[in-house]
């Protein structure tokens, strides 16, 4: 260290002139720790512990009331799996690795949807949970959920809530290499290791996406095999809904975040993101090895014994990489997206937007339900909904991979989504309703797969979400931006959009059609499952129509334009749906939705029409 050279963690002194002096600035070994990591992975970092807390708490009152006792001493592995992902970014902090820990954050929360999934059925019906870690049943005898349940689900919903406090967070400001002009020397941080980037090979985000989907693979089969015939060992099919689709969610977020930390050019993201999803694997997939080594009448399965090597391995190799060939932070050579101007955010977003359609097409094609062979298979009509969406969704996918196009046509890709929710909670309502009857009927492909869907439409929906983020940066930036608070209501707009806004609410909150010994689902009478597809869907509506009121006008017409895609599905439901009622007739939710599918067209091509509000200099 030179005289010239600050000690580590401390400001480089200004210049007399008032500029930082550049060759004075903090070194590459200095640490980002608690004090110096920005306050929100500060709060995300508590939000962690307090969900672990409430996890243990789950586990310690118990899930399932009076239930039998578990098949092994269970406690001590579960409160482990709980606490793992808080203390590993505790320590990173401690170390001084605050990107690092935030990473870990990320990595073990995109798990959470398809576990809350999977703990979810202990509410609905314990008995077919399949959880020797929690219960070992040896009779039919109902069971109901314990008062451990609801710290246990509050602990997964915290730790969501931790992990997008952390994913929101930009890599640049946890201490990204000190090039760039400081405009206020008391905003210096100490510079993150972690923060340094790494060399990208173009094979890294393959293999992530290879290693990452055997891993899920792996989770879809038997968790065990049981001798004992009351011990259910259901995998994701032929089992209940609500773990079916848990599974598949898991199979789906795996691999999507494996690619998430393989496409950074940081070194802590790269091994952060993998180590908290082999923490989150482990959690699933570790109660269910060790049931069937101690478990009586229990076998270890290879399944989950698989994802547990996989999961490592995408770990390995993600931490290969990060100790790799470091670049320099101007390095044009990655695949960060921010680095590129959110472009590789719009094609992830696309893409992931292309494996929704999919799932959507497996569930308009494959069956809902599997019946015994004695019985005959049904009419479905719950799953029509995914044909009309999914082909709206594919158009708006593939736009997302065109650089000259994604930036238009995000607004209306990430409105029109909700379709895929508007869709699949009907579907999943008819197979909950069945399986729940009669033990007899399983859950089908086709509702698997409109779970599935629902779970990869809210992954594409967070990564439409960021993109848009990182375009309104990168506008700023290049002062191209339209400075919101000198934006101004074109009175034009306002009228069709107010008119689009109340024909939404009467299209969902009414039933699409009547008929004799029919009731619809609805919001305000009626209220079941389905219900919360068409809340999800209103809600899109209101939002877009509210949002293009203050947005630049090409961004407003396409989130009208998504808005317009999704009433359009919705007045579709009678004319696809209605042989399933005896003397149907279009109900009001049909002939509202063709109105504000009308006043939303009319007022996309206002917006379309009007002069942007440039921002005053």
């Amino acid at each position: 260290m030179n005289s010239r050279t600050p000690a580590p963690g401390t400001a480089a002194p200004d210049r007399p002139d008032g500029a930082v002096d550049p060759s004075r600035l903090p070194t590459p070994g200095d640490r980002v720790g608690w004090a110096e990591a920005p306050a929100r992975i500060r709060v995300a970092l508590g939000l962690a512990a307090g969900a672990a807390a409430l996890q243990v708490v789950g586990w310690v009152l118990g899930p399932v009331a009076d239930a039998p006792p578990p098949g092994f001493t269970a406690l001590p592995l579960l409160v482990l799996l709980a606490l793992l992902p808080p203390v590993l970014a505790a320590v990173a902090f401690a170390r001084g690795r605050a990107l690092f820990g935030a990473s870990v954050l990320v990595g073990a929360a995109a798990l959470l949807p398809g576990r809350l999934l999977l703990d979810a059925q202990f509410l609905v019906d314990p008995l077919y949970a399949s959880r020797p870690e929690v219960t070992v049943v040896h009779s039919l005898q109902p069971l109901s959920a314990g008062a451990g349940l609801w710290p246990l689900l509050l602990g997964h919903v915290l730790g969501l809530v931790a992990g997008a406090l952390a994913f929101g967070h930009r890599s640049a400001e946890v201490g990204t290499p000190y090039a760039a002009e400081f405009e206020d020397p008391a905003t210096e941080r100490a510079e993150d290791p972690g923060a340094e980037r790494v060399e990208a090979p173009h094979s890294r985000p393959m293999a992530a996406l290879v290693l990452g989907g055997l891993a899920g693979v792996a989770l879809l089969a038997r968790p065990y095999t049981s001798d004992n015939p009351f011990q259910l060992a259901d995998g994701a099919m032929g089992g209940r809904v609500l773990p079916g689709v848990g599974l598949f969610a898991l199979a789906v977020l795996l691999p999507l975040a494996a690619v998430f930390a393989a496409t950074s050019g940081y070194r802590s993201v790269v091994a952060g993101v993998p180590t908290g999803l082999l923490a989150g694997v482990a959690a699933v997939a570790a109660p269910n090895v060790a049931a069937g080594l101690f478990a009586d009448g229990l076998h270890v399965a290879p399944g989950p014994v698989v994802a547990l090597l996989f999961a490592t391995a995408t770990l390995v190799v993600a931490w290969g990489v990060a100790a790799g060939r470091r670049l320099p932070d101007s390095s044009a050579k990655t695949f960060d997206a921010p680095a590129t101007g959110g472009l590789g955010l719009h094609r992830a977003a696309g893409a992931v937007g292309l494996v929704t359609v999919a799932f959507a097409l497996i569930a308009y094609l494959g069956r809902q339900l599997v019946l015994p062979p004695e019985l005959p298979e049904p009419v479905e009509y719950s799953n029509r909904l995914f044909l009309p969406g999914a082909l709206g969704l594919a158009v708006l996918s593939a736009a997302l991979l065109v650089p000259a196009l994604a930036a238009a046509a995000r607004p209306a890709f990430t409105v029109a989504l909700a379709v895929v929710p508007l869709a699949g909670v009907a579907a999943l309502d008819s197979a909950v309703t069945a399986t729940e009857a009669s033990p007899l009927i399983s859950a089908g492909t086709g509702a698997l797969a409109a779970g599935s869907a629902i779970a990869a439409a809210l992954v594409a929906a967070v990564l439409a979400a960021v993109a848009g983020s990182a375009e309104r940066d990168d506008a700023q930036d290049g002062g191209g931006a339209v400075d919101p608070a000198g934006r101004q209501v074109n009175p034009v707009l306002a009228a069709p959009a107010a008119a689009a806004a109340l024909f939404a609410v009467g299209a969902f909150g009414l039933p699409a059609l009547r008929a004799p010994d029919f009731v619809s689902p609805g919001i305000w009478a009626d209220f079941r499952l389905t219900s919360w597809g068409l809340l999800t869907a209103l809600a899109a509506v209101l939002a877009a129509t509210a949002l293009a009121l203050f947005s630049r006008p090409a961004r407003g017409a396409a989130l009208l334009l998504g808005a317009a895609l999704l009433v359009g599905v919705r007045a579709l439901e009678y004319p696809l749906t209605a042989a399933r009622a005896e003397g149907a007739t279009p109900g009001p939710g049909t002939w509202l939705a063709l109105a504000a599918a009308a006043a939303l067209l009319v007022a996309a091509a206002v917006a379309a029409a009007a002069k942007p509000h440039r921002r005053r200099r």
